[in-house]
């Protein structure tokens, strides 16, 4: 039995395909950048109190 040398296949760069990815991201950047931030209805907001925070340690409410 005659066996070959292993030789590893580069794949075929196709070009359409390649533009088709190159453009669709392109597209893709595009629509996010101009993208509306809010896209929910401004009744369901909710606005939610800052916490009270101190360096990376919360302060405490305790009375004293």
């Amino acid at each position: 039995m005659a066996h070959s040398t292993p030789v590893p296949l580069s794949p075929a760069i196709r070009p359409g395909v390649l533009i088709a990815i190159l453009l669709t991201g392109a597209i893709g950047f595009a629509l996010g950048q101009t993208w509306p931030l809010s896209t929910l209805p401004q009744e369901t907001q909710i606005i939610t109190a800052p916490e009270d925070w101190h360096g990376n340690v919360k302060r405490s409410h305790w009375s004293k």
